[in-house]
This record gives C-alpha cells, structure tokens and sequence, in this order.
C-alpha cells in the first residue's frame, strides 16, 4: 500500500483528508513544519500533501529540504493550500499547487492516484513488452 504524508497546521483539515485517504493509503501526519520533516525522514513517504503555511517550518521550507536531499528528491510533493503564490512552490520544485478552498477531498485523492502512478518506475519488460 502506498503511503502519503500529510502536513497541515489544522488538526480537523489533517483528520478530514485522513478518513477519505486511509481506505487507500498507509497515512501519517505532522502539524508543524519541523515534526513533518523528521517523520518523513522516518515514514519514508510515496508522496507528500502540505500546506504552505505551517508553524516552525514552512511547507516551502519542506519542500526544499525534500528536493535537497538525493533519497528523499523522488517524492511527488503536492501543496495544498489557501495560499496564492504558486509560482515560488513550483519553481523549487513542486509536483502540483491545489487551491484547498475550492477542491473536495475525492478530487484530492484523484489527484494523489495521478501522481503516485505517474511517478512509478517503469521496467523496461512493461515499456517494451518483453
């Protein structure tokens, strides 16, 4: 089962997407921007979902961190966020900028099915059919 991690300063956001995500996923979740960086280090995440702003450290802070980092570089990280500066979060590397206020958590899982499969390693006997 793949595992998301998910990092949101609002407890009743983190435990909304929690109950839609974990039919699906193994889940874990930090509060602040410090915590999400030390249980990702240990959680060993398929992909990320964090907020911009999150206290301690924030969710750019994170990203960052992730995209500094060759064994943790791979990890699809999606912002989810009222925060309307998109283009800072993609430049550094972002997978995708979800505007949280106008996106369900289904929509959200969609997205996380897209990127999780998309970034899968392909062996060459399924791309070439050998």
């Amino acid at each position: 089962m793949n595992k998301i991690f998910f990092a949101h300063q609002d407890p009743k956001i983190t435990s909304l997407y929690e109950d839609s995500l974990v039919p699906y996923f193994t889940f874990d979740s930090a509060h602040d921007g410090l915590s999400a960086i030390r249980k990702i280090r240990l959680f060993q995440p398929d992909l990320i979902v964090s907020d911009y702003h999150l206290p301690l450290l924030s969710g750019l802070t994170i990203l960052k961190y992730i995209r500094s980092h060759p064994t943790l570089y791979p990890i699809p990280f999606l912002f989810l966020t009222d925060h309307d500066d998109a283009n800072t979060a993609l430049n550094f590397g972002a997978n995708e900028w979800i505007d949280r206020r106008t996106i369900a958590p289904p929509d959200l899982i969609n997205r996380i099915f897209y990127h999780i499969k998309i970034n899968q390693p392909v062996s060459l006997h399924k791309l070439y059919g050998i």
